[in-house]
């Protein structure tokens, strides 16, 4: 993804910051009309210094303390209370960032779309030793191919270290390997099957596909010593996989050649083009709408932006009934970037840190998807009683914590939020608020501010 610096792009439209970003900052200007493709798409290679301020080591600078702690763990003495506190202060910071960069980032596009693919090829830090992986695996294997080739982004999923750890692909030997042979070990389907299942095609595939791409896999390695295959644990021999044959030779070479079959199959293309429509536009997306995205998909080669472009001139993008429900990251970060917050506000680090547990108990705990297939797409899983009960909470909290500290307008905040798509009744209702503070609680807790 090339970006381009000093470049001054025209303000958004009330509607593009709501469907395609995380909602409207107090204070900022917008654009006007619909949904201008051109205009949302540029955000793809213009600089971003808000968004960059929440930048985060990469994985080059992460490894030393992780060996550190690794070390540790299996000495008598155990981790050292230093190193143990120094990667919780480094995981928190990437929660800080998970949390505040949508609120606080220009380009609001950029990073719904960065959410989108690592919830869609997702690691969890429910597993193991997968946490300190999970911000590097969004900045280096997601975000820098957002704006170019799916297969790019597949071939960089694949290979990094905390798909490995989360996937357990350390334990997948070759049956007729070497060190297969010598300890009695054989294969672990888990990346094998989720790669098929999840990233790529989803359909159109047999557990014989499966078990030969396993082989196919097996002996992937990625940690401080670079990406590369253990010949101690390649399957030797031929693998069917797909209709197609892949041998030992140049293992590197063949599993890049069967990502980028995969990549061309139809059936991901329909799966890519599913997914876009459902978290942009509807839990069901109409279906000439992923029939255009698939079709788009296999004739530019799998172009994300070409993609994009098909989406946001779809009728539906424009259409000013909002059917998606915000699901917490990005309530959080609508509500923060409607009330003003600001990072030089006082006690502001101190409300960052308390956000990831207002979005666990609305059941999204930063960096926890419960499964590989991350975080729901559709409303209803977000929809619990103890979850909806729990958004009406934070709406209540951050209007006594505005309310206390701004003098508040929360009819022009109706405005600001939703414009001229609010409801009489949202509006006679805020207005007929006894405090401000309490009309603010009631447009933040309301069903209409939940929707993008």
């Amino acid at each position: 993804m090339k970006i381009t610096k000093g470049i001054t792009v025209e303000a958004a439209s009330l509607l593009e910051e709501i469907r395609f970003g995380y909602g409207p900052r107090a204070g900022q200007p917008l654009g006007y009309g619909g949904v201008d493709a051109d205009r949302v798409l540029t955000q793809l290679t213009t600089d971003d210094p808000q968004g960059r301020a929440w930048n985060r080591p990469l994985l080059a600078d992460r490894y030393s303390l992780i060996a550190l702690y690794n070390a540790q763990k299996d000495t008598t003495a155990g981790v050292d209370p230093a190193t143990r506190k120094a990667l919780k202060a480094m995981q928190a910071a990437d929660v800080d960032s998970f949390v505040g960069r949508p609120a606080f980032a220009a380009a609001g596009f950029v990073e719904r779309l960065t959410n989108l693919w690592a919830n869609r090829i997702t690691i969890s830090a429910v597993s193991g030793m997968v946490a300190p992986f999970v911000q590097s695996f969004r900045d280096e294997a997601i975000r820098p191919h957002i704006g170019a080739r799916y297969v790019d982004m597949l071939k960089a999923t694949l290979w990094h270290p905390g798909m490995h750890l989360y996937l357990t692909q350390a334990n997948s030997f070759g049956p007729d390997s070497i060190a297969g042979k010598k300890r009695g070990r054989g294969l672990n389907e888990n990346l094998a099957r989720e790669f098929l299942e999840l990233h790529s095609m989803r359909v159109g595939y047999t557990q014989d596909d499966v078990t030969g791409l396993a082989m196919l896999l097996a002996g992937m390695a990625s940690d401080e010593k670079g990406e590369r295959v253990d010949s101690r644990r390649l399957q030797p021999g031929k693998k069917r996989i797909l209709g197609q044959t892949f041998t030992d030779d140049d293992p590197r070479h063949q599993i890049d050649r069967l990502v980028d079959y995969v990549a061309q199959r139809p059936e991901t293309a329909q799966n890519v083009a599913f997914t876009l429509a459902r978290h942009f536009i509807a839990d069901d997306p109409p279906q000439d709408l992923v029939n255009g995205l698939a079709e788009t998909y296999l004739r530019r080669d799998g172009d994300l932006p070409s993609l994009y472009r098909v989406l946001l001139q779809h009728p539906a993008a424009s259409a000013p009934d909002r059917q998606k429900l915000r699901i917490p990251q990005e309530y959080a970060a609508a509500t923060l970037r409607l009330v003003g917050i600001s990072a030089a506000d006082p006690g502001f680090d101190q409300l960052l840190r308390k956000i990831p547990r207002a979005m666990a108990a609305m059941g999204q705990p930063p960096f926890s998807a419960l499964r590989p297939d991350g975080w729901p797409e559709v409303s209803q899983g977000w929809m619990t009683p103890p979850m909806m009960a729990s958004r009406i909470d934070w709406a209540v909290d951050m209007a006594r914590r505005t309310g206390a500290k701004k003098v508040i307008d929360p009819q022009a905040m109706v405005t600001t939020a939703l414009g001229e798509t609010s409801s009489p009744l949202l509006r006679r209702a805020v207005g007929g608020a006894e405090q401000r503070w309490e009309g603010l609680a009631v447009l933040l807790g309301s069903p209409e501010f939940s929707r993008r």
